[in-house]
């Protein structure tokens, strides 16, 4: 039986580099010196693994945590609906409505019973973002939870929760929707997206459910 042992991402994607590029220079610059240095050959492989793996032997040594992405995404709502709490939940629950009312989603369609591809676009960036996500948890008129499947493009974890309103006929919706980058070398379409005016694009789009489904007569 084979273990493998798994390291702490603890280093970030900036030093990563800086460790990638230093660690070249110095195993070049020892090959093709005319002294062999094995101080210079240990460094430059500390370095090169440093950078590939983003783990510091001295940063877990010294107790630095993991590395968390500082540009995650999360967004909590909560909001009001002037309609029952039925056709709330059965509105949002075909997931093929999110993009009438989220413009960064372009596209949502079932490709098994509780797994769907999500398709999203960004303005001034041509190309898509596609992922797959499954539902984890459905209770009928309460609660619907999705995550995205491993090895999506993004991270992507939703949850929408449907109570009946204390104050007024209608429904208080309580949305929580986090995305992130997966670990690893992030490509540019997907660096694209985690700006902080997509927060702003994101939070606005749950918003504009109250207003998709308030003035659809069909829920």
């Amino acid at each position: 039986m084979e273990i493998t042992k798994t390291h702490a991402v603890n280093v970030g994607s900036a030093e990563r580099l800086v460790s990638l590029a230093a660690g070249s220079f110095l195993l070049i610059n020892t090959i093709t010196a005319k002294n062999f240095s094995l101080l210079k050959l240990l460094t430059s492989g500390y370095l090169l693994y440093r950078g590939a793996s983003g783990n510091c032997p001295l940063y877990t040594i010294a107790g630095r945590p993991a590395t968390i992405p500082s540009n995650n995404i999360n967004i909590r709502v909560k909001m009001f609906v002037a309609k029952p709490r039925e056709s709330v939940y059965r509105a949002w629950r075909k997931l093929e409505n999110l993009p009438l009312f989220m413009s960064h989603i372009t596209d949502v369609k079932q490709v098994f019973d509780n797994i769907s591809e999500w398709k999203a676009e960004l303005a001034g960036n041509p190309v898509p973002l596609k992922w797959r996500a499954s539902i984890v948890r459905d209770v009928v008129d309460q609660e619907i939870t999705w995550k995205s499947l491993p090895d999506s493009m993004i991270d992507n974890v939703g949850k929408v929760e449907f109570r009946d309103s204390e104050e007024a006929i209608g429904t208080d919706i309580y949305v929580t929707i986090s995305y992130k980058p997966p670990l690893g070398i992030v490509g540019d379409a997907i660096s694209s997206f985690f700006t902080p005016a997509i927060e702003k694009v994101v939070r606005e789009d749950v918003y504009g459910f109250k207003q998709f489904i308030e003035a659809n007569v069909n829920y």
